[in-house]
């Protein structure tokens, strides 16, 4: 019995299929050493065999004459395959021309082994190493009868290794099975599911609690509260309208700081759209020869209508199919997404879906917590269901970490509205996009402040996130929250050009609902970082925790404050029309509340009109007019946001997209049918 769990000495013939060879930082082995063993593996299969192909060796042509691929084909597939690092197996299956599990099946009839899947009751030995890492091409396992087995995934360029392999003639042919790399990625994904739950469930507080949002206020910041509201009590009791005039001065004058913080943005040029880098040939350039891969992790959940165009669109991405990792993560009771999931990804091999296993908290950072270890790309993109990125987005985001310095952790693009046109409600939220993600986070990058990431096209190199913990599972508005993690480990972020385009809602309770998750998950992530202020200061800096509050608490405080501001100065203004106040009498209070009123309305449309581009402009002018309207049910979205923060703060309010967002659901433009 103990023969049969002896995997000490491997096969020495087939050690093309193990990750051999030098290591990158982020642990991965290098791309340029697979490189180089494909192509020795071609030079030394084609030179062993008299009057062979140069090219490609009597078995291997034996394999493209059954799978039916021209030599054209063939010729074009491994061009590519040293042009990004991969396989010609490989490019072949993501051009549609060879089915993965045909020709696993091919290779294991050639090499005269069994083609077999990774059945449930065979268990891989160091199935947490292979977590993060590319495929691998060679695991060991065994089952409840300790009947030992070793997969391979074999590529077309070790085919000949493989045969000649005197470890087929031995003891070790009963125990080689050949599968595919998607049947070694579900075995992985499923032996690997219940720990990752664990991990995803608790996520910063297992580690670093004072990091997380599953306790949202500490006793000690209760107690500053509480003796806040108690000195304000006494101080009405004993002087009320010096209690009115003090919290009106602080919030006037703060306000009015945090509208100067943001003034300076206006004279930052308007970027334009950067070229996209080309992606280097092996040795041209980059660091490992060769195409690196990038990993795409898309949260859904109730999203059956928008997979199809989630799936065109993310087919569009401009980077070579056999270096993605495309992952649509849904919620394992979730059955009609995961139906429509499978159903559209279907003979794509760059996409793969995972189940998240239902349980609390029910959010989007803890079902991208729980995919984020199976992602194996140096770099990490998020999007959203209803996201269409430009296709070259990835290729300017990897030229800006090439050519960043080491702490750039992060890029994130501009967000983009596009039925603005359509309804007034959209009309702002177009406005508000423009106004922060091509205007105020570039300015904040530019002088290397915090930023607060937008939840969705979010770039990272992935060890770096991995670094900081990842997500907060229990933050609901996590993207801010991990910006400011990361700035505080001394990481960098930027902002890119390439936009991803979304719609916005047209329903005011949709909108509502969303912006309340937005405010809370703000207002817990102020309070999390603020659990040791000199600690957050020593973090960032005197210059950026100043940037910090301004911006953070400004945002909170203006919410709410501006009916405040606005009400204020129509009682001031009917006091003086009607004589029972003079101007001098109001004084210089009056006067900044004024100012606020007024200059929070210009440096709006001063931000977002500049941002925007010159159709956008002539289609959004006419919204301009409804800012009054759309700050006041913003104030009433942050007033339910604090309610919701001390009765139930971890929970997500799903935005639904599609018809059940839109203002006329019978509108042909916005018609997505969702397949039954």
């Amino acid at each position: 019995m103990r023969e049969s769990l002896e995997f000490d000495h491997a096969p020495e013939d087939v050690s093309c299929l193990y990750p051999k060879g030098p290591v990158r930082q982020d642990g991965f082995a290098s791309d340029a050493y697979r490189l180089r063993q494909h192509q020795s593996s071609d030079r030394g299969s084609a030179s062993k065999e008299p009057g062979a192909d140069p090219v490609f060796s009597s078995r291997q042509r034996r394999i493209l004459e059954i799978l039916g691929v021209s030599q054209v084909a063939a010729l074009q597939a491994r061009a590519a395959a040293i042009r990004n690092g991969s396989d010609l197996a490989s490019e072949l299956i993501v051009a549609g021309i060879v089915e993965e599990a045909h020709f696993a099946e091919v290779a294991a009839e050639v090499l005269g082994l069994p083609f077999e899947p990774v059945n449930e009751i065979d268990e891989i030995f160091g199935v947490e190493t292979l977590l993060g890492r590319p495929p691998p091409r060679l695991i060991k396992t065994c089952d409840p009868t300790l009947q030992a087995k070793v997969f391979v995934c074999p590529t077309f360029e070790c085919l000949d290794r493989i045969a000649r392999s005197q470890a087929l003639q031995s003891q070790w042919r009963g125990k080689i099975r050949v599968t595919t790399p998607s049947q070694v990625l579900a075995a992985i994904d499923r032996q690997t599911a219940s720990a990752r739950s664990r991990a995803a469930t608790l996520s910063l507080s297992a580690d670093t609690p004072r990091f997380s949002a599953r306790t949202v206020i500490e006793p000690q910041q209760s107690a500053a509260i509480i003796a806040i509201l108690l000195g304000a009590a006494v101080l009405h009791h004993f002087d009320p309208a010096l209690l009115l005039t003090t919290l009106h001065v602080i919030s006037t004058t703060f306000f009015a700081l945090c509208l100067g913080f943001r003034f300076p943005a206006i004279f930052l040029p308007k970027e334009r759209r950067s070229p996209a880098r080309t992606i280097p040939e092996p040795g041209g350039g980059d660091a490992t020869g060769t195409v690196p891969i990038y990993s795409v992790l898309v949260a859904l959940h109730h999203e059956v209508a928008m997979i199809p165009k989630l799936v065109e669109s993310l087919e569009r991405l401009d980077w070579p199919k056999t270096r993605l990792d495309i992952k649509l993560v849904c919620e394992a009771d979730d059955l009609p997404t995961i139906r429509a999931a499978y159903r559209e990804t279907h003979g794509r091999a760059q996409f793969s879906v995972v189940l998240v296993p239902p349980g609390q908290p029910r959010t989007k950072p803890k079902a991208l917590n729980h995919a984020l270890p199976l992602a194996f790309g140096e770099f990490v993109v998020l999007y959203d269901a209803e996201d269409e990125p430009d296709p070259l987005q990835l290729r300017e985001a990897y030229g800006r970490f090439r050519d960043g310095p080491p702490e750039l952790a992060c890029l994130q693009a501009p967000l983009v509205i596009r039925n603005g046109h359509d309804h007034w409600l959209a009309g702002l939220f177009a406005l508000e996009y423009a106004a922060l993600f091509r205007r105020l986070l570039p300015w904040l990058a530019h002088h290397e402040f915090p930023l607060p990431l937008g939840g969705t096209s979010n770039h990272f190199v992935r060890r770096h996130l991995v670094a900081v913990g990842g997500w907060d599972s229990h933050n609901v508005t996590e993207d801010a929250d991990l910006g400011i993690r990361l700035y505080r480990a001394g990481y960098r972020i930027e902002t890119l050009t390439r936009p991803t385009y979304e719609q916005a809602p047209e329903r005011w309770l949709v909108w509502h609902r969303q912006r309340t998750r937005w405010m809370k998950g703000w207002f817990v992530t102020y309070l999390l970082h603020m659990r040791e202020p000199l600690r957050l200061c020593r973090n960032l800096g005197a210059k950026a925790a100043v940037a910090f509050q301004l911006l953070f608490l400004g945002m909170l405080a203006s919410s709410v404050a501006h009916p405040f501001f606005i009400a204020i100065c129509l009682y001031y203004a009917w006091e003086l029309s009607s004589g029972y106040l003079t101007l001098a009498e109001a004084g210089f209070v009056f006067a900044l509340d004024v100012f606020n009123v007024v200059f929070g309305y210009a440096l709006f449309i001063a931000h977002s009109s500049m941002a925007l581009e010159d159709d956008e402009r002539r289609a959004l002018k006419g919204r301009y007019r409804y800012i009054p309207a759309y700050w006041a049910i913003l104030a009433f979205s942050s007033l339910r946001a604090i309610i919701q923060l001390f009765i139930d703060p971890h929970k997500w309010e799903k935005t639904p997209h599609g018809l059940d967002s839109r203002a006329d659901t019978s509108d042909p433009r916005y018609r997505i049918d969702p397949i039954p």
